[in-house]
């Protein structure tokens, strides 16, 4: 690539959406990373090349998700005439976040896009301005939020019917345990598991919790969190879809006082494991689940602050 011309590096992290009683609304950006370079290309359509795991499938034309995304900021700021901006480009992208495992993957590349044009397009887009782009591509706030901004996020729609989000600090005493199995789970089918209308007791129960986990995440105070990430609007109606991952959730909350739940649309399962019983943990608990979940891939890491970046 020596005889092409950089024009930026971009990171963009995997996010776990709904925390168990935040669906749709609230997540994480975690610790792991997808690694981009972006170079001025000769050829007259912009191409992206791939390296990692589970990458089959993912176009590499200007179909990608990230050349989507780009077009569609470029289209924003300059209405029909974006074509006429529009210079191609080489993407090469390393894939470390796991595909179509929960695990925010489709952000990261609505998000990349976003920075990608941001940047070398100086469109001088705010982050709340870049979420709403994001949004038309993917609908997802509480992956793309958390993905652009880091941290605990919580999105919301205003008064005006754009969304917006507000970062919540957390006191960060604990980590962060994914178990994630090798099969993949559908955004859109799995979302169409979920009734349009749910019992009134179930949704008090969910805001009730929600409200009490996040306190309990800006305190650092985990105990009891087993009681206030329980969920009742998603995960119970998809429990089909991820039945493993489902019981590796229920067994860290029901037999180890660990609080878990899944992460986003699954399969992958997330757990907070604090510091204070991280010793208990490695010595009582991992040993049983990787035995008896045999399938899964167990990975620890922590929150983001920082979210994505170019650089």
């Amino acid at each position: 690539m020596d005889d092409k011309k950089l024009l930026t590096r971009v990171k963009t992290c995997a996010t776990s959406a709904n925390l168990g009683p935040g669906f749709d609304c609230a997540g994480i950006a975690l610790n792991i990373y997808n690694d981009l370079e972006v170079y001025a290309n000769n050829s007259k359509k912009s191409c992206v090349s791939l390296k990692g795991q589970n990458i089959g499938g993912i176009a590499k034309d200007e179909n990608n998700l990230i050349c989507r995304t780009i077009k569609k900021a470029l289209e924003k700021k300059f209405g029909a005439s974006f074509e006429d901006y529009q210079k191609p480009i080489e993407i090469i992208c390393e894939i470390n976040v796991p595909v179509e495992r929960g695990l925010g993957s489709s952000s990261t590349a609505v998000a990349a896009g976003l920075l990608i044009a941001n940047k070398i397009y100086d469109l001088n887009f705010s982050i709340t301005e870049l979420l709403n782009i994001g949004l038309e591509i993917e609908p997802h706030p509480d992956n793309i939020a958390p993905c652009l901004a880091g941290g605990l996020v919580i999105s919301y729609k205003s008064k005006s019917g754009s969304y917006n989000f507000e970062k919540i600090a957390v006191k960060e005493n604990f980590r962060i345990l994914l178990m994630i199995p090798d099969y993949k789970v559908n955004t859109n089918g799995a979302r169409k598991l979920i009734p349009d209308t749910i019992p009134k007791e179930d949704a008090i129960l969910n805001i009730a919790n929600f409200a009490i986990l996040i306190s309990r995440l800006k305190d650092g105070n985990l105990e009891n969190a087993t009681d206030f990430i329980r969920d009742r609007i998603h995960q119970p109606y998809r429990k089909n879809v991820y039945p493993d991952s489902l019981s590796l959730v229920e067994e860290l909350n029901n037999s180890f006082e660990i609080p878990a739940a899944i992460s986003g649309s699954g399969p992958t399962a997330l757990a907070f494991i604090p510091e204070s019983r991280f010793e208990y943990f490695n010595a009582e608990v991992i040993g049983i689940l990787k035995s008896k979940y045999p399938d899964f891939a167990f990975r620890l890491t922590a929150i983001s602050n920082k979210g994505s970046y170019c650089y």
